[in-house]
């Protein structure tokens, strides 16, 4: 190995050296003397030699070290070596660095790496356009003072960033950006600006227009079920034209049900739950359901259980919560078979209150699970619309949840039945709230 080659030179040469330093002071009989000088003399040498050393590695480390067969000559290999592979993988580096910064100004988001105390540490081009940052000279500054709007403040600070969050854009309040916020690293942080003004207008846009179709279709509907009642109430010994009257109403009551639904959908879409904030009895809600589930059901051969917890009230939107858990119940009674049994229960969650929906009917396939809350999807054709389905009562508990910060679970098992739920967090539950706030009295 180099190092046992290098040990076996330097002991060579200071043995022999030494050797000599020996001789001399044995035939001139001033052994310690010459010993003493000898040993000076290798110690300015070797002084010397460090001195260059330094000096050529501070000064001019590039420059080739001209060799003069001495020990040092391995030192200068040694640290020329280190200092090539140095200067190699630094170069490396400043390419991958140089690569690195061209893929993220390609891209079509804003992106600003960031530290926990918020200092900008680096942003792509189009974070300078979107944001209006400016580069290097914000380097170091806080972004919440560059970024300067209230909501955007309180969702860095909240350091939750499993959601993301809607602001203008500081350049140009036309522009609606999306703001995800990614953790990497050792209290690092990456911000993501997406600019999502076209799809924002074309969502507009789609609402509004199945908004005003629901709205104009409403009118022609109600005028064709007047004249058909007129047909009802008019005897015809006719029993085709029976036949076809009654096939019309029954399509014009189910046209109108879905108008009426996406109205509904359309009036949750544009609601705003930041603004309502109205405490839910939950107890009598779920008694004027009970009652109307057994309406519902009527003669047919089927039981319907309710298991609500008493005092189990929250705060969201009243007509809201009792859309969204009688669409659940009423798929149950209209889906559900002859024979089948259904449980609703209102009770206490771990995480605040859960509101389930479980029944022994057929089941639904898997393939068809998550896709049972798209709007106007149906598992089976014929089935919804002899049961007076529109396939919009799925997607109206999605957005009524939403809208209260939950979310529709369900699980199936085909041929044993099926449980819808959701559940409403502590946060909106009002027994939860009065004792946190009991506690902040007594503290």
């Amino acid at each position: 190995m180099l190092n046992n080659q290098l040990f076996k030179q330097v002991a060579a040469k200071l043995s022999g050296f030494y050797l000599c330093l020996f001789i001399i002071g044995s035939l001139s009989s001033q052994l310690f003397l010459v010993l003493f000088v000898g040993t000076f003399l290798l110690f300015i040498f070797n002084l010397k030699q460090f001195h260059k050393l330094v000096y050529w590695v501070w000064q001019n480390p590039q420059k080739k070290h001209q060799a003069n067969n001495s020990s040092w000559d391995n030192i200068y290999y040694g640290v020329d070596s280190i200092q090539r592979g140095n200067r190699r993988r630094r170069r490396q580096l400043i390419n991958n660095l140089g690569e690195f910064r061209q893929g993220a100004d390609a891209l079509p988001d804003g992106v600003v790496m960031y530290n926990q105390f918020n200092n900008i540490l680096w942003c792509n081009s189009q974070a300078r356009e979107l944001l209006g940052l400016k580069w290097p000279m914000d380097q170091g500054q806080r972004l919440d003072n560059l970024i300067r709007y209230p909501q955007f403040s309180e969702y860095l600070a909240a350091r939750e960033y499993d959601q993301v969050i809607l602001i203008p854009s500081p350049v140009d309040e036309d522009i609606l950006l999306e703001n995800r916020i990614i953790e990497y690293g050792q209290d690092q942080y990456l911000l993501v600006s997406r600019d999502v003004t076209r799809l924002n207008q074309l969502e507009e846009m789609r609402r509004e227009f199945v908004a005003n179709v629901s709205h104009e279709l409403k009118t022609p509907l109600t005028v064709l079920q007047g004249y058909l009642e007129l047909f009802d109430e008019a005897e015809s010994p006719n029993n085709s034209s029976n036949k076809a009257v009654k096939a019309m109403r029954q399509q014009t009551t189910r046209m109108q049900s879905m108008v009426e639904q996406l109205l509904a959908l359309s009036k949750l879409e544009f609601s705003n739950m930041a603004s309502k904030h109205t405490m839910v009895n939950m107890h009598e809600q779920l008694d004027m359901l009970e009652s109307d589930a057994i309406s519902l059901i009527g003669e047919r051969d089927m039981t319907i259980s309710f298991d609500v917890e008493q005092g189990l009230d929250l705060y969201g939107d009243e007509a809201q919560i009792y859309s969204a858990c009688a669409n659940l119940v009423t798929n149950a009674v209209r889906y559900c078979p002859d024979g089948s049994s259904i449980q609703v229960s209102w009770n206490h969650h771990p995480h605040g209150a859960q509101f389930m929906v479980k029944d022994n009917g057929p089941g639904i396939e898997p393939i068809h699970v998550n896709r049972l809350t798209e709007r106007f999807y149906r598992i089976e054709q014929s089935r919804s619309s002899s049961s007076g389905g529109t396939g919009l009562g799925l997607a109206i508990v999605k957005h009524v949840l939403k809208n209260h910060q939950s979310n529709l679970t369900i699980k199936s098992t085909l041929g044993k039945g099926c449980r819808f739920s959701f559940i409403i967090n502590n946060e909106r539950i009002v027994s939860f709230i009065n004792k946190n706030k009991q506690k902040d009295d007594m503290s």
